[in-house]
């Protein structure tokens, strides 16, 4: 998989000029391979629509974060909140999945996409077209992880504080660590740790 996306890669860019940011998307999508497979993600029928996925997502998120240090938090921030469940990129979430409410007797999903965003102010333009849209998921998880760097750096190190943030209150405050902290900071880790893949290797 990695190499036909190198390949793919080379054919698009073409040119010296574009090998530096073809290297640094070729490392996202080294590091997203790396991502626990979702549990429905692992039928024959739905490998292909995963791979299609994260090539997808690797484009875009080398676009927005161009350090290895941004890319890997959005990286671990998607392995956390949905491990790239295809279902879940497509707007079709399981009914007890994406952050569901019950109104009236109907239920509703309040979070979409990889990276479970919200309809928040400044991204609602996103979150409505973010249903099988990879670059509007990754768009609005980028904007609310750059106003996330910042916002509880006093209250934990990095790059656990960023995660608080990102959460945007909904376990508690800036204070109190996530449920799951330890594993989207070694998500982190595990990302940033990828050496880039050799074409044809």
């Amino acid at each position: 998989m990695i190499t036909r996306f190198l390949i793919a890669l080379a054919l698009i860019g073409g040119t010296a000029a574009a090998s530096a940011p073809n290297a640094h998307t070729a490392w996202v999508r080294a590091a997203l391979a790396r991502v626990p497979v979702a549990v429905g993600d692992r039928l024959p029928e739905r490998i292909e629509t995963r791979a299609k996925n994260l090539d997808l997502f690797a484009v875009e998120i080398a676009r927005v974060a161009p350090t290895r240090e941004r890319a890997a938090l959005l990286i671990a921030i998607g392995e956390r909140e949905s491990h790239y469940d295809s279902e879940v990129i497509a707007g079709r979430c399981p009914p007890a999945r994406c952050d569901v409410v019950v109104i009236k007797g109907q239920r509703i999903h309040r979070a979409r996409g990889a990276f479970q965003g919200h309809r928040l102010g400044f991204v609602a333009e996103l979150w409505d077209r973010a249903p099988g849209d990879i670059p509007a998921q990754v768009a609005m998880a980028d904007r609310v992880l750059r106003r996330s760097l910042v916002r509880c750096k006093t209250f934990a190190p990095w790059p656990a504080h960023v995660f608080r943030a990102y959460r945007g209150g909904a376990e508690g405050s800036c204070s109190m660590p996530l449920k799951d902290e330890a594993a989207r900071v070694a998500a982190y880790q595990r990302a940033l740790a990828t050496a880039l893949p050799k074409a044809g290797s």
